[in-house]
């Protein structure tokens, strides 16, 4: 099964979240002119997404997006930026045995 693009989870999260019509979501739709975005539905946007793709999205990288191509961007990002990183270690085995 092919990896859900970070626009699909985009359109599915303003759809179902925030009851924003997918006809007016493209990737050049501006978040606060077209799509009338204001603090709560970032909010609730930015959980939605981690939620759905599993990455957490930095508040500071998000608030600078103005499209929907923008955020779609920094997703694509941080997806590239944890997959290069690798898998954590849990936290347990960074405590020396004793």
């Amino acid at each position: 099964m092919s990896e859900t693009t970070a626009y699909d989870t985009l359109v599915e999260v303003f759809r179902d979240e925030l009851a924003i019509d997918p006809a007016r979501v493209h990737p050049g739709a501006s978040l606060i002119g077209e799509l009338g975005f204001d603090s709560i539905a970032f909010a609730i946007g930015l959980v939605s997404i981690e939620e759905k793709l599993g990455v957490t999205l930095r508040q500071e990288e998000l608030i600078v997006c103005k499209t929907v191509g923008d955020v779609a961007r920094l997703i694509e990002q941080t997806r590239d930026r944890v997959a290069a990183a690798g898998p954590a270690l849990p936290a347990a085995s960074a405590v020396p045995a004793q």
